[in-house]
């Protein structure tokens, strides 16, 4: 919860300050928005390690089952990494980009759930 508050408070003042700045320097509005991405993306990767041993503990309690949600984060990842791109991209005004970032984003999310899906369907069909 503090966390969350405190990059609340940066992103805020970050919104706030480019609004300023963007008026008689837009390309230091966008690094400022890019610097405020860049220390929260940080911020929120400390909590990794934390998800790591969640994952661990879900391993040894379930076995395989346990294995389903490394795609499943990894999934939550790369579309939080290409939404973050994405916008930064269209603040840059390059939709162009942002648009084929959404799209391989998708795409690599598609690629890492694949192995979750044919386990899931390898149970059903060993329950058949």
């Amino acid at each position: 919860m503090e966390l969350f508050l405190k990059c609340a408070a940066l992103a805020v003042f970050s919104a706030l300050t480019g609004l300023l700045l963007r008026r008689f320097n837009p390309e230091l509005a966008f690094s400022l928005s890019a610097a405020a991405v860049a220390v929260i993306l940080l911020a929120g990767g400390t909590l990794i390690g934390e998800l790591r041993g969640l994952i661990h503990e879900t391993e040894l309690i379930f076995g395989n089952v346990g294995m389903q949600m490394k795609p499943v984060l990894k999934c939550l990842g790369i579309a939080a990494a290409s939404r973050f791109a994405s916008d930064l991209c269209r603040d840059a005004s390059q939709t162009a980009l942002a648009s084929a970032l959404e799209y391989t984003g998708g795409l690599c999310a598609a690629a890492a759930a694949l192995p979750a899906v044919l386990n899931v369907m390898k149970m059903i069909g060993g329950m058949l």
